[in-house]
């Protein structure tokens, strides 16, 4: 391979990282008093397309989209909902034992149209979330 070909290669492996949807974030560390709020991220850690506000993905192209939550809670009998617009998804769900630091998480293959909304939502109230809890969505194809 030659030096043209080898920046050539470089050049469009960036073009498409630079365009590549998709985001990472860690959620903010609160209790949520309503199952109605919308769990909001603390620390964006990745980004790309811009299209996660620190409270909720807006699709900007359609496409299959896979998300994840894992959330780190010390709240018996709760956990986080993946919702796309008005529906739930899926369920985090923490258990039923002692108030302890307990882990859960989820996933959801979902197909979005451009405006449609991605967010996370307590199961019901009272629900503590950990720092170490993360969010995550990107674009498949």
């Amino acid at each position: 391979m030659t030096d043209v070909d080898l920046k050539s290669l470089v050049l469009q492996t960036k073009s498409k990282n630079d365009t590549a949807i998709g985001f990472t974030t860690r959620l903010y560390s609160t209790t949520y008093s309503s199952s109605s709020s919308i769990i909001r991220g603390n620390r964006i850690f990745y980004n790309g397309g811009n299209a996660y506000n620190g409270t909720a993905f807006t699709c900007p192209s359609p496409g299959l989209y896979l998300f994840h939550v894992s959330v780190v809670t010390d709240t018996k009998s709760n956990g986080i909902w993946i919702y796309k617009n008005t529906q739930q998804l899926t369920l985090a769900y923490s258990g039923n034992g002692d108030p302890q630091y307990n882990g859960a998480s989820v996933s959801a293959a979902v197909w979005l149209d451009v405006g449609d909304q991605v967010y996370l939502r307590p199961r019901s109230s009272s629900l503590s979330v950990d720092s170490a809890s993360v969010f995550t969505g990107v674009k498949v194809n």
